[in-house]
């Protein structure tokens, strides 16, 4: 899921001019903002140099995560050319500070994101890349300070505890984003109190199981693959990438319409080939991910003051999407194949009772 960030970062022209300059060597003849992703706290640019080639800058607010450049360098130097890596520096590191943002420069691949236009054979073509990345042995020393799959969501209870007091402090508040945010919270908070405990019953029988991990993305949707005229499938943003069941990279692929047969069926799983989908696993990962969303999109609204009131409108449109829509209904599929002892939580539009 792309979501339109108009927003700017306070970063001035000049300043990008004088990283790119100074630490890649790169002399940009023109920095183009483009108003794309879901992270308020980064931005992104299309550079062209003097000599007409064209970069993709991003930057974000703080310092960088290192395994989000390491890690597809790695893969991409291993021979996985579908992954989009960072470009070095002049002293050879994958990032460079921009003042108090942190900047990382790409090769600027022409093509298009988003679900629409995604068709079959793309997907093939993604499940045959990840495949590779999840066979991809790491280096003997390991990622230094790669995330590990613990499968702990108490984070999450002390998150929604926490955006429950702030919203009880405001009292609704002055802005039209934040009482629309109040009613929706008032109106979902069963459902969203029924997925925190939904989650801490499959963490535990998932932290028992103790199961290989792999290589994972962890974010992988259309809007992180980047498909170019002649059909090619590049794998971009790695900000989410850690060390994981090899379910955490299925959220937002179509499942087998034939299980039974090891994950027929479905074009992804026609080029990652046949698979035994851990349900469990599955279904907590997608669960996970719509309780993500909904705590990312209510502190948009109400703790990030740097952000339009237009902005936090969509944030909170998000937040509604994320207990109505595709997200919320590929759980409860998942959660269609687990054991009957397993509940699955109310699925009614309106939780207030």
């Amino acid at each position: 899921m792309i979501v339109a960030m108009r927003d700017a970062p306070r970063i001035s022209r000049e300043e990008l001019r004088a990283c790119l300059r100074d630490e890649y060597g790169l002399l940009a003849a023109a920095i183009e903002f483009l108003p794309l992703g879901q992270d308020a706290d980064a931005g992104v640019y299309r550079v062209v140099s003097e000599q007409g080639q064209s970069y993709l800058l991003k930057i974000r607010a703080g310092p960088v995560y290192p395994p989000s450049c390491v890690v597809p360098r790695y893969l991409c130097d291993q021979g996985i050319a579908s992954v989009v890596a960072p470009l070095p520096t002049k002293t050879e590191g994958l990032w460079a500070a921009a003042g108090e943002w942190t900047a990382v420069v790409y090769n600027y691949v022409e093509g298009v994101t988003g679900w629409t236009g995604m068709t079959d054979e793309h997907w093939r073509l993604t499940g045959a890349i990840f495949k590779r990345i999840h066979e991809m042995a790491p280096p003997a020393a390991g990622f230094d300070g790669l995330r590990r799959e613990s499968f702990d969501p108490s984070v999450y209870a002390r998150s929604v505890d926490s955006t429950e007091a702030q919203l009880a402090r405001r009292g609704g508040g002055q802005r039209a984003s934040e009482r629309a945010l109040v009613s929706s919270w008032t109106r979902h908070r069963q459902r969203i109190r029924a997925l925190v405990t939904f989650l801490d019953k499959l963490g535990g029988i998932l932290r028992r199981q103790n199961l290989p991990q792999v290589i994972c993305h962890a974010d992988l949707h259309p809007g992180n693959l980047l498909r170019d005229r002649a059909g090619e499938v590049f794998v971009v943003d790695w900000e989410d990438v850690m060390s994981a069941r090899r379910e955490r990279d299925f959220i937002f692929v179509e499942e087998p319409s034939n299980v039974s047969s090891g994950g027929g069926g479905a074009p992804f799983f026609e080029g990652y080939g046949p698979t035994e989908i851990d349900w469990v696993a599955l279904t907590y990962y997608r669960y996970e991910r719509v309780v993500q969303d909904l705590i990312a999109y209510a502190e948009q609204v109400i703790s990030r003051e740097d952000l339009s009131e237009e902005t936090r409108g969509e944030a909170v449109g998000r937040f509604n999407e994320s207990l109505e829509g595709r997200n919320f209904y590929a759980a409860q599929a998942a959660a269609g194949h687990l054991s009957p002892d397993l509940t699955v939580p109310a699925t009614g539009r309106d939780d207030t009772r």
